[in-house]
């Protein structure tokens, strides 16, 4: 007998989120639960990724009594189309992330730093989805608290406020793990910290861009032009069947230039300077799908999607944490 964990769609179909099953293999308990649940259930077994005590597994990993096996089918797999399940609505995350980025842009700039602790939020959970799903521990919290002091610090201090936002990082996560001890272990608290450390750098980087110390009012604009089109057509490419001379690393980094250039001629700014900009933010959102895997599943497997809602805001936010300093130093 193994312990089987059931996430999305397949608890849902399953009616069962843990359970007990037969099995010396983990194609054993998949087979035993195939059985169990019926075709629509062993459809969306297929595409799912499987983790055993916390580290990724194959059909032929050995099990015991006392191994958990998590099964975590991908965000826009599964169920049955006809009804409106938990993973169709966390598929359309990002675009909810995306509009409200968009629609908080053209707010005051309260809002605009209120949208973007909102959004590191919604990622620093979503993150912390990925990890209770291997059986490890994430502190989301400290992430959000970073957040917000880093945009506090950005809009009193200006450039020096980006700077602090490193030693603020380092002091919420060792407070937290103060307080609560089960936080103190390196692969709790070194993932916490890093995560701190990019939502807040990149909080900061998004409210100076956006201030009397952006070396262009247009700056914030052409960032979510840019990233929107590359991480949009980066993400299609990847759901596509695989086409000779694309793939989705190229096509983020592509469109993402092209973008960045494309919104520079809309506005009619330095083209040459958003180009180069445009170009340091493409290779930060290529670098965003090795951050991702190495999170998210424990290992860098760059042609594997990682698992988690949003996914692809890993690159985004190390893109805007790159931002401001880049824009600074070029434009």
């Amino acid at each position: 007998m193994a312990k089987l964990r059931l996430f999305a769609n397949l608890r849902e179909l399953a009616g069962v989120s843990r359970l007990d099953l037969p099995g010396s293999t983990v194609g054993e308990v998949m087979v035993e639960a195939k059985e169990r649940f019926g075709p629509d259930f062993a459809r969306g077994l297929a595409t799912s990724r499987i983790w055993v005590n916390g580290e990724e597994a194959d059909l032929a990993s050995a099990v015991s009594a006392s191994d958990e096996v998590v099964v975590l089918p991908p965000v826009s797999g599964g169920g049955q189309p006809t009804t409106l399940a938990l993973s169709d609505v966390l598929g359309a995350l990002p675009l909810v992330v995306a509009l409200v980025a968009v629609l908080a842009n053209t707010q005051s700039q309260p809002i605009w730093a209120a949208a973007l602790v909102a959004m590191v939020a919604a990622w620093a959970l979503d993150i912390a989805s990925t990890f209770m799903a291997r059986g490890r521990l994430f502190a989301p919290l400290p992430v959000v608290v970073t957040a917000a002091g880093a945009a506090l610090l950005a809009h009193i201090m200006g450039g020096a406020g980006y700077g602090l936002t490193v030693p603020l990082a380092v002091a919420v996560g060792l407070g937290w793990a103060v307080a609560f001890s089960i936080y103190r272990q390196a692969d709790v608290f070194s993932p916490t910290l890093m995560v701190s450390l990019l939502a807040g750098m990149g909080t900061a980087s998004m409210v100076l861009s956006r201030s009397a110390f952006t070396p262009d009012p247009r700056a914030v604009d052409v960032f979510l032009v840019g990233v929107i089109a590359g991480v949009t057509l980066g993400a299609l490419v990847l759901r596509l069947p695989p086409l000779p001379f694309l793939d989705p690393f190229s096509t983020t980094a592509i469109s993402t230039v092209l973008a960045f250039v494309a919104a520079a001629v809309f506005w009619d700014l330095d083209v040459v300077n958003y180009l180069l900009v445009g170009l340091g933010v493409a290779v930060a959102l290529v670098a965003g799908n090795g951050l991702s895997s190495m999170l998210r599943s424990g290992r860098v497997a760059l042609t594997l999607r990682a698992p988690g809602a949003l996914v692809g805001l890993d690159g985004v936010v190390l893109a805007a944490a790159l931002y401001y300093p880049l824009a600074s130093l070029v434009l």
